[in-house]
């Protein structure tokens, strides 16, 4: 072959071979901007999910957070309650808290080592001294006598109608009668002038209607409600039984609340006498007034007893009673907050309620020496009380007092941190009765809860009041007869002159 010839197809087939080399390195650079295309997009895939799988681990440890602190909740609040259930499991009664005895399902077992009583060192019974009563014959004029004669010998038989009588033992009965009703009728008298007025006689407060009942009958009603504790209803009835006088429940309501009105003047005395008297005693208890809960205050002292009924149990009560406070006196009461805010010369806390409470937590903690070592200077500081402290037995005890305060306490179990922490706000007001023994100051408001303890028995007896007027007659008129009793005067005879006073 020609040499030329040769070296053309020679040529060819090199541009052949180029023209495949171009179109693979083409194809391979498609394919390769293909493959990129694919790796950039899973990649862009890849770190999008990457970022929300990171999102989600956030969010994950937030939650596992968040459920740790909601189960370290949940295991201190099971500790909590299991400790308050061991206290709920043991016996709260009279004895160690505040309830009342009424509210004892069973007699709490007496435990003499934490008993509040102390032995008087007495025998039970009458005293070395004591001056016995018995029923005494009566020497006044007998209203009617009965002679009891036999008619025949009780040996022989033989008849007795003929013999001389002597005179033998005289045995006597005292009895009462029911006394028939008194009607009267007041007349107006009318008389006519010169001048010619005509002038009639004006009848008096309480005898206004036509027909009207005496002081005598309001006394009686006020009597069976307020001091015997008979419901409205069963007055009536036993008015009806009696004088054969009748009269309906809301009657005997209505003649409670004319006597309430002419009580007006007794209770002005009463509040005067406690605003200077230099010791009050102070307590409170709810009750029911037509399904509503109510409150009953007392104030009272060794010769007066005030009862307000209020729907507030708060320093409203005490503002509308007392609006200025005992600037005079020292206010002994269980340290309730109302009682502490009342302005008054200065308070005293019960002990009593410091001892009950104290021998709560001894039981529900008996680990705890301290609420031991408070009951004991409080027991100590008592029977100081009754021997008549000197300055140098007042001083050591207060000492006592501010070392056991003093001791950090805020860690206890139970109710001893709240407790340590109000009586170091209150510590002046603990023994306040051994640092001025002339003032006669009581370490307990026991007299003020003897004093309202009549609302409770009148609820049981009577059931709930009906309204709030009935509530506050009803405390009205209480007061009134306390008072009387403080000054050992016949409450029925005073209840008469209190009802007789619309009649004159």
């Amino acid at each position: 072959m020609h040499i030329a010839t040769k070296n053309k197809i020679k040529g060819s087939a090199n541009a052949k071979s180029r023209s495949h080399s171009i179109c693979n390195s083409a194809v391979n650079s498609k394919k390769g901007e293909k493959l990129s295309k694919a790796a950039l997009k899973d990649a862009k895939e890849l770190a999008q999910e990457n970022t929300k799988l990171k999102k989600e681990i956030v969010q994950l440890k937030k939650t596992i957070a968040r459920l740790q602190k909601n189960c370290n909740l949940k295991n201190k609040a099971i500790v909590d309650l299991r400790d308050k259930l061991r206290i709920a499991k043991l016996p709260k009664n009279s004895s160690n808290s505040s309830r009342p005895p009424s509210t004892d399902l069973y007699k709490p077992e007496r435990n003499k080592a934490l008993s509040l009583r102390v032995k008087s060192g007495k025998k039970p019974g009458g005293q070395p001294g004591h001056k016995g009563h018995s029923l005494a014959f009566c020497k006044d004029k007998p209203d009617e006598e009965i002679f009891h004669s036999p008619d025949t010998c009780s040996s022989c038989g033989g008849s007795l109608k003929m013999v001389e009588a002597e005179q033998g033992e005289v045995h006597q009965v005292i009895d009462i009668r029911i006394p028939p009703k008194v009607i009267i009728n007041h007349h107006s008298v009318i008389k006519r002038c010169s001048c010619g007025k005509c002038n009639k006689g004006a009848f008096p407060s309480g005898v206004k209607g036509m027909v009207n009942y005496g002081p005598s009958i309001s006394a009686l009603i006020a009597n069976l409600s307020v001091c015997q504790y008979v419901s409205c209803a069963r007055v009536a009835g036993f008015i009806d039984d009696l004088y054969k006088i009748h009269m309906s429940s809301a009657t005997v309501s209505n003649i409670l609340g004319r006597f309430a009105k002419n009580c007006k003047n007794n209770i002005e005395q009463i509040k005067e006498n406690l605003y200077l008297s230099e010791v009050v005693n102070s307590d409170e208890t709810g009750n029911k007034v037509n399904g509503a809960k109510w409150w009953m205050h007392t104030y009272q002292n060794d010769l007066f007893t005030f009862i307000g009924a209020h729907p507030s149990r708060g320093q409203v009560a005490q503002q509308e009673f007392f609006p200025f406070g005992f600037p005079n006196s020292v206010l002994v009461h269980d340290c309730l907050s109302m009682q502490l805010a009342t302005p008054a010369w200065a308070h005293q806390i019960c002990n009593s309620h410091l001892l009950r409470e104290l021998k709560a937590m001894i039981e529900a903690h008996p680990e705890v020496a301290w609420p031991k070592q408070l009951t004991r200077l409080i027991k100590d500081a008592l029977a100081l009380y009754k021997e008549g402290p000197s300055p140098t037995e007042v001083t050591n005890i207060e000492d006592q007092l501010t070392k056991l305060l003093n001791r950090q306490m805020g860690d206890a179990p139970g109710k001893i941190p709240a407790m340590w922490k109000r009586l170091n706000k209150h510590r002046d007001k603990i023994f306040l009765f051994l640092k001025y023994p002339d003032k006669n100051i009581p370490p307990e408001n026991n007299a003020a809860e003897r004093a309202i303890r009549n609302v409770k028995v009148k609820i049981k007896v009577s059931g709930q009041f009906k309204s709030g007027d009935g509530a506050k007659d009803y405390a009205t008129i209480r007061s009134v007869v306390d008072t009387t009793r403080k000054h050992k005067q016949n409450v029925h005879g005073e209840l008469v002159r209190i009802a007789s006073t619309s009649f004159n």
